[in-house]
């Protein structure tokens, strides 16, 4: 899940209202706090709600990805 948390480390350290996030992109604020701020429970993103919210945050989705080593 390591996108995942690159992603939720990214959107805490810039301080991303949640809320908002949640009303601009349409995906359920539970959704997103569960996935991106809660500590007690590890909810991946699906690849559609992390590209719909990189979009939101105007940056790549590749930047968030796990580099694989050979």
């Amino acid at each position: 899940m390591g996108a995942t948390k690159n992603l939720a480390r990214y959107v805490q350290e810039k301080a991303i209202n949640l809320s908002a996030m949640s009303r601009t992109t349409g995906i359920p604020y539970s959704a997103l706090y569960d996935s991106l701020a809660n500590k007690k429970r590890e909810r991946p993103l699906s690849m559609d709600e992390a590209i719909i919210i990189c979009k939101f945050l105007g940056v790549n989705p590749m930047d968030f990805a796990e580099e694989k080593t050979k």
